[in-house]
């Protein structure tokens, strides 16, 4: 805490944890309190406090940012607070993080029955590089199926469907021979 003797801090810490389930009091109570307890630590004169002034300066640098400043009834209710429910999670590479989440939609469409209805979109997100990897559009209600699903769209392409557009289909498929080489040379060389 800058230039205040360590003594004189780790004894305000030390006094302000004591009085986390008691009432705040005043910085004259508090003052007074670390007076007794360095005394009692180091003997009467040793560590010699600093002017009220700085004194509580370095209570305000010491109690703030911990919540040891408030009333005992912040205090408590800061206490009792559960942990937050989630951590923040870091992915570096492309696909080392993939999360999956569902969301309605606030579009009526019309289903395949002729019926209107909502619809729910179901996605595959790269944590790493905030891209969408895969997607699913299904009516209000997913199942464990439309979690598949996005998982085969992620490592299979999707195949021609009558309609589609020949510029979308694979130019130079790969043949299943090749692959079947490839896993057994990656395997060989491992």
């Amino acid at each position: 805490m800058g230039r205040a003797d360590e003594r004189v801090v780790t004894a305000v810490r030390t006094v302000l944890e004591a009085q986390r389930e008691r009432s705040t009091g005043t910085l004259v109570r508090l003052h007074r309190r670390v007076g007794w307890l360095l005394d009692q630590e180091y003997g009467p004169g040793v560590v010699a406090l600093p002017p009220a002034s700085t004194f509580n300066r370095l209570v305000h640098a010491v109690a703030d940012g911990q919540g040891l400043w408030e009333t005992a009834a912040q205090r408590r209710w800061h206490a009792s607070r559960p942990a937050p429910p989630f951590t923040p999670t870091v992915a570096l590479r492309p696909g080392e993080l993939v999360m999956l989440d569902s969301t309605p939609l606030d579009v009526p469409a019309v289903l395949d029955d002729g019926v209107t209805g909502r619809l729910e979109l179901s996605t595959a997100l790269d944590a790493a590089t905030r891209s969408i990897c895969a997607a699913v559009l299904r009516p209000v209600g997913t199942r464990s199926v439309d979690a598949a699903m996005l998982l085969a769209q992620m490592v299979a392409p999707a195949a021609m469907r009558p309609g589609w557009d020949a510029a979308l289909s694979m130019q130079r498929p790969v043949p299943y021979e090749r692959l079947v080489a490839l896993d057994a040379v990656v395997v060989s060389g491992c």
